[in-house]
Order: C-alpha cells, then structure tokens, then sequence
C-alpha cells in the first residue's frame, strides 16, 4: 500500500517525491527495518532520475538536447515555482517546432520532405485489371 502511495504522489513535480521519501523513510524507522538504507536508496534513485533518466527521455522525444531540457527545469522552477516547472519544457518544445517550421534552410542544403502526396512518389502502382 506505502508503494502505491508513492507511486502515486511521484506525479505530483518537486513535493510529491519528498513526501513520498519521509513516508517511506517514517515507515522504516517505525518499524525498525533499515531506513538508513532506504533513504540513501531513494537519493540515488532521485538523482540518477532527474539528471540522467529524465532529459535523456525528453531529449529524445522532443528532441531537445538533455543539457537544454535542464536548463529548461531549472529557469522554469526559478521563474515560474512549479507552473514554471510544469510549463518549460512544452514551451520550449513548441517553440523549437514553431522555429523548424518557419525558419528558412540554409543555403545551398537540400530538403527532404517527410509527407509524400502522391502513391507514385511512395513508389506504389496501380494494378488495373
């Protein structure tokens, strides 16, 4: 059940991870177990996600560089709290889209179109009986 908790508070950015740390720490040491190592656990874990799992996973989906979607995070969260954390990465993402889009190639490059329109581009033909 304290998994579950803490599974589902992880989706709440900056709070819901250290609530979900002191419950899970709180219940180690109620119980007796070893919270030391719970908690030296769960600093590792939180570091290798949010400076080695999560802008790589961001990088590559929006592909935005991991360095920029840090930078991102961290301008958002001092600018914005944890609307600014919410809403960084998205405007960035859409701004680099906007910018793809309308922005002129260089000169001298050659174009590749991702949409084909035709069948016959596509390399299909038609079969007529």
């Amino acid at each position: 059940m304290l998994g579950v908790l803490a599974g589902i508070l992880e989706f709440i950015p900056v709070v819901g991870w250290m609530t979900a740390a002191v419950i899970i720490v709180t219940a180690g040491a109620l119980s007796h177990s070893h919270w030391i190592w719970m908690l030296a656990l769960l600093v590792v874990w939180r570091i290798l996600m949010d400076y080695a799992i999560a802008p790589r996973v961001m990088g590559h989906e929006l592909e935005i560089h991991p360095l920029l979607a840090i930078f991102t995070l961290m301008v958002g969260g001092a600018v914005g709290g944890i609307v600014g954390i919410y809403l960084s990465v998205p405007l960035v993402a859409a701004l680099r889209v906007i910018y793809r889009r309308f922005a002129s190639p260089p000169v001298g490059a050659t174009v590749v179109s991702d949409i084909v329109d035709s069948p016959e581009a596509r390399g299909v033909t038609s079969v007529r009986a």
